[in-house]
């Protein structure tokens, strides 16, 4: 009777030793591994119990043992699933906002680039131009008529081109570049990774493309929150401006 009392946890010993060969063979978290431990232990001494190996008051020890492995074991599983969760949520927020602030830089090299012919790899020169700098915008004058082309209105003096020198800081985050932008624009926080004291990490330069010479620029962030997944846009080693988070 005892013996037929004892397969279930039997049974128990073997799934629990199958999980942890399991674990060890696959590589598996040391969370899965120490699972499938406890399950193997559980099976053991519920056999070892059947079997009236233990008596009354080491079963109720054991008992006790097992009540506060098992407590154990369920707070070490929630947190095993709630942290990663935790870390994704904190780094989708922080993440969010420096990718804002590489955007930002990005517009401002364009903007740069256009007027000096390259980018500037220096933080302290690319605040400078933005506060004391300007952009030449060249604004039309006057509606060139349905029957004539803007060209022929602006050749015979209907329409006049005005050219303005416009702050470079108020040319670039205009209104309708920070109606479209997400979050709070302060231009002085512009150069330091949000939600650290770091500066971004930031390069220019040139690569040869058909014996041409030809721009380039990188900016990185300097404190990632996720050492393995770090934010960047532009490149030193292809003429590309595009960010590597995948837009």
């Amino acid at each position: 009777m005892q013996l037929k009392n004892a397969i279930a946890p039997i049974v128990l010993a073997v799934a629990g030793l199958a999980i942890l060969l399991f674990g060890l063979t696959n590589t598996q978290t040391g969370w899965f591994n120490l699972g499938g431990s406890a399950i193997l232990l559980v099976g053991i001494i519920a056999t070892l119990s059947t079997l009236d190996l233990f008596s009354k008051s080491t079963r109720l020890i054991v008992f006790a043992l097992l009540v506060v492995v098992s407590i154990g074991l369920m707070f070490v599983n929630y947190k095993a699933i709630k942290d990663p969760l935790d870390f994704q949520a904190e780094k989708n927020k922080r993440y969010s906002h420096v990718i804002q602030n590489l955007k930002d830089i990005r517009e401002v090299q364009m903007k740069y680039k256009e007027k000096y012919g390259e980018f500037t790899s220096e933080l302290d020169t690319m605040m400078t131009f933005l506060k004391n700098d300007s952009i030449l915008v060249i604004k039309s004058v006057g509606t060139a008529p349905d029957t004539l082309t803007e060209a022929q209105a602006i050749e015979l003096g209907i329409i006049k081109r005005d050219t303005t020198a416009i702050p470079a800081g108020i040319s670039i985050f205009n209104a309708e570049y920070l109606g479209d932008r997400k979050g709070t624009f302060h231009i002085d926080s512009l150069p330091f990774v949000p939600f650290s004291r770091m500066a971004f990490k930031m390069n220019a330069g040139h690569v040869e493309r058909g014996r041409v010479k030809v721009p380039v620029f990188k900016v990185t962030d300097a404190a990632p929150f996720d050492i393995y997944d770090v934010l960047q846009v532009g490149s030193m080693v292809d003429p590309s401006t595009a960010g590597n988070w995948g837009e």
